[in-house]
Order: structure tokens, then C-alpha cells, then sequence
């Protein structure tokens, strides 16, 4: 007699798909991530001395990430998709939206 167990049929049928809002607000905080990261170099290389338009494009990448939360909430509350990359897309969007409005905090306080 063997310590083994059976193998069983462990392939499960289901009728899930990933979440088409889920890859996009994933993909888009990636993208703004990208764009606070690369602005923050410049910052620094630049020494704080940046035009405005570098601050207004900050502005609507902070609101883009408000985007992102929202279709990132909306992709959680589909049904019959998996919960990964809506997940994902949640956790990418608050640390960018952290990122975003620390700093901006920050500026205004020092």
C-alpha cells in the first residue's frame, strides 16, 4: 500500500476571464508612476527649478490616478473575472496617488 494519494483531475472549468479594466488601470498607474518618477529626476537634476508646465502635468497625472482608483474600483465589483490585476491595479494606483499627493503635500509645507 502506498503513502501516496490519488491524482485527481485538478484542472478546474470555469467561466472567469481577467478583467479588461483591471489590465487597463493596472497599465495606466504603471504609466503614471513612470511619469512621477521621471519628473522627480528632473526635479533634482534641475534642482527644483522647473517651468510650470512641468507642474501642471503633475496636476493631471495626481488626477489621473484618481482615475485609475476609480476604474480600479469598478474592474473589483465585476463578476466572473479574476481579482488579480483589479487587485493589482488598486495597490499601484493608492502608492501612486501616496506618491503623488505627498509630494505636493510636501511643497506646500516646506
Amino acid at each position: 500500500m502506498s503513502l501516496r494519494r490519488k491524482r485527481r483531475n485538478r484542472y478546474k472549468f470555469t467561466e472567469k476571464k481577467h478583467s479588461k479594466k483591471g489590465i487597463a488601470a493596472f497599465a495606466a498607474a504603471l504609466a503614471i508612476l513612470a511619469v512621477y518618477f521621471a519628473f522627480l529626476f528632473l526635479a533634482f537634476c534641475g534642482k527644483g527649478n522647473l517651468s510650470a508646465y512641468y507642474g501642471s502635468a503633475g496636476v493631471l497625472a495626481m488626477l489621473g490616478t484618481l482615475v485609475t482608483l476609480v476604474l480600479s474600483l469598478q474592474s473589483m465589483r465585476e463578476e466572473n473575472s479574476f481579482q488579480f490585476f483589479p487587485r493589482l491595479a488598486l495597490l499601484t494606483s493608492l502608492f501612486a496617488a501616496g506618491c503623488w499627493i505627498g509630494t505636493y503635500v510636501m511643497g506646500f509645507l516646506l
